[in-house]
């Protein structure tokens, strides 16, 4: 499923929780591997879906790795992630500091899909500031910084 609109991410945000949580009915690593998929090709192309994509496998990649190991499975998702870091890791930009600085541990995660479901929902005002997550205020211009989505990418592959 590649979405287009709002309503269709937040159906994938749904099914991306669910497989975390570990009450997804469907094909989980088949769910995860499309994700990675689709990272890639979102990298590919410069898409502004990458952060969504790339937050997508911070969310659910575990899965693949310590819930239902799958050698393969695991090295698409580290090959995604480091698409990300290799495309996106020598951005320069002029935040201070960025969300993946302070890497969430597996319980933070919850605050992830209030993240996701912000991006995938573009805001007619472009400085509006999400919720209070990770414990400050982040802007979404933040949360899709490249610098950003590289650095949770490699926080991924190291962890």
């Amino acid at each position: 499923m590649k979405p287009a609109a709002p309503a269709e991410w937040d159906e994938l945000i749904d099914t991306w929780d669910e497989i975390r949580q570990g009450y997804y009915l469907g094909d989980a690593p088949e769910a995860v591997l499309d994700c990675a998929r689709n990272l890639e090709a979102s990298v590919r192309a410069g898409s502004p879906d990458t952060a969504l994509w790339t937050l997508g496998l911070v969310l659910i990649g575990p899965y693949v790795i310590y819930a239902r190991p799958d050698a393969a499975a695991e090295a698409r998702v580290l090959k995604a992630m480091g698409a990300v870091e290799q495309a996106l890791g020598g951005t320069t930009c002029a935040h201070d500091e960025h969300p993946c600085d302070d890497m969430p541990l597996d319980d933070e995660l919850d605050n992830l899909r209030d993240v996701l479901e912000m991006l995938a929902h573009v805001d007619p005002r472009p400085d509006a500031e999400s919720e209070d997550l990770f414990e400050h205020r982040i802007s979404r211009e933040i949360w899709t910084c490249p610098r950003n989505l590289a650095g949770f990418a490699r926080a991924f592959a190291d962890a």
